[in-house]
């Protein structure tokens, strides 16, 4: 029976990266994006490298169409891994600024889409006693960011992930998330051109001194769903260059910058 991967936000930045890195070690890579040309291009770019994948268009806060979702991938062989990298980004916001709407609708899919994700695949692996589960969390699901909902949704995933992998471990299915750090990611970029990012700012604080790309996160979750991590599970793996360590290290009084 085929392996299969699926891929939730595959359509560009890190979901991208991670499903041209899982087709390597996949014999087909399921791409699922509520953005369907870019969902199509990244199986396209698959194809061209002699891997096999397919796209589908997917709302995965509409539990409707994650059902579609796994009906659609379980046809195609056994889903082994799943990445949830749907997610919107947010710009910083006082919490009393901040509209209702937007508030929700990142919830909606950063929480909500990972919850109905993992809910659904999560049995479906757990009837065949293996898997692999990776979420995505974030750097500002740690440390405080002006970000009123993307720092507690992805604080959220962090707990579910914990959550998760008590309820499917015993069953034969692992669950961990990886929490990026300031990623160049096309959303990034575009905010960064826009001038509402500046990087320099966001190197300074990192010990290694860059910002992480989306291949670097992507070999992290490779890692996470992979057999050298079989004794890995419940686990947030940081991936941001030092940020975390940097935050700290770097704002001790009287410090000295490397």
């Amino acid at each position: 029976m085929k392996k299969i991967s699926v891929v939730t936000g595959g359509g560009s930045g890190i979901g991208r990266a991670t499903s041209l890195k899982l087709a390597k070690v996949s014999n087909h890579v399921v791409i699922a994006d509520v953005n369907e040309v870019g969902a199509k291009e990244t199986a396209a770019r698959i194809k061209a490298s002699g891997g096999d994948a397919s796209a589908i268009k997917i709302d995965v806060a509409d539990e409707a169409s994650v059902a579609a979702l796994v009906q659609s991938a379980e046809t195609k062989g056994h889903v082994e891994t799943l990445v949830n990298c749907a997610g919107i980004l947010q710009n910083g916001s006082r919490v009393e600024d901040m509209d209702l709407a937007e508030h929700d609708r990142i919830w909606d899919v950063n929480y909500r889409g990972t919850y109905l994700c993992c809910r659904a695949f999560g049995p479906v692996m757990a009837s065949r006693g293996t898997g692999s589960i990776v979420n995505i969390g974030s750097i500002a699901g740690f440390e405080m960011f002006p970000l009123p909902a993307y720092s507690p949704s992805k604080a959220a995933i962090h707990q579910l992930t914990k959550v998760l992998a008590g309820d499917l471990g015993p069953r034969g299915v692992r669950v961990n998330a990886v929490a990026p750090g300031f990623v160049m990611t096309e959303a990034l970029r575009a905010r960064v051109e826009a001038g509402e990012r500046d990087t320099s700012v966001m190197e300074d604080q990192k010990t290694l001194r860059r910002i992480v790309e989306p291949d670097e996160i992507a070999d992290a979750i490779v890692f996470l769903c992979s057999n050298a991590a079989r004794a890995i599970t419940g686990a947030t793996l940081p991936v941001d260059n030092g940020w975390l360590a940097g935050l700290a290290y770097n704002t001790y009084a009287g410090n000295k910058k490397n």
